[in-house]
């Protein structure tokens, strides 16, 4: 793990407490084990808890370690969003399914023509991509102007969150493994169905045509 400077540890550690691995009151481990962990000098682990000592996580006391205080249950944007980045892929896929059958929803009222021809061109350049990270990047724009078609803030927000969170290592890995060319043209063929229900603007139908391919890809990525 060469190549981490204080920041970085500063980070993970940070991600440990908020994400309740080291709960208020423990005593984390001694700075020596530490810079083993993270193959760096003391020192750099010194500074590393400077930070989060300045942020009110841990606490130092002479002859007795350092400890996690109690001012780590923040419930800041900042430390909510820490604790999200290990978010399982199977949580992830329950929120989506409570979220984007709505967002389609409100697309098939609320889209422009403009927006839906959009969504239309992001559905055929996914069609016509013949390795997974062009496809990839098509599918997630067509995602997101889904969500964008909504009209709702918050709910656009939500999905660009959710979006960084399915980009990150155990989630894209998960979708690589399940990434094959006869998956990829079902899953065409579903976002057809949801690109159709959305110029006929129906709503109910979108719903139910996002709802079904997000079950296609659940059962793909989770096998269940």
């Amino acid at each position: 793990m060469t190549g981490n400077s204080a920041d970085d540890i500063a980070k993970e550690l940070r991600k440990r407490i908020v994400g309740g691995l080291w709960p208020d009151g423990t005593r984390i481990p001694p700075e020596r084990d530490l810079a083993k962990e993270f193959d760096v000098a003391r020192n750099t682990v010194r500074r590393a808890c400077d930070i989060l000592q300045q942020d009110n996580l841990l606490a130092r006391y002479v002859g007795r370690g350092t400890y996690v205080t109690a001012q780590a249950k923040s419930g800041s944007l900042a430390d909510i969003a820490a604790r999200m980045e290990g978010t399982s892929p199977a949580d992830m896929m329950e929120i989506r399914l409570l979220l984007e059958p709505e967002a389609a929803a409100f697309a098939a009222t609320n889209a422009t023509s403009a927006e839906l021809a959009d969504i239309e061109a992001a559905h055929l350049k996914a069609s016509s991509a013949t390795d997974m990270p062009t496809f990839e990047q098509w599918d997630t724009e067509f995602h997101k102007l889904v969500f964008d078609c909504s009209r709702n803030e918050l709910l656009r927000e939500i999905n660009n969150i959710l979006t960084f969170l399915r980009n990150q290592g155990p989630w894209f890995e998960m979708k690589k493994r399940s990434f094959s060319d006869e998956r990829r043209l079902h899953y065409c063929d579903e976002h057809a169905r949801i690109v159709d229900a959305l110029n006929q603007r129906l709503p109910g139908e979108a719903r139910d045509a996002m709802h079904a391919h997000l079950i296609t890809v659940q059962k793909n990525m989770l096998g269940r």
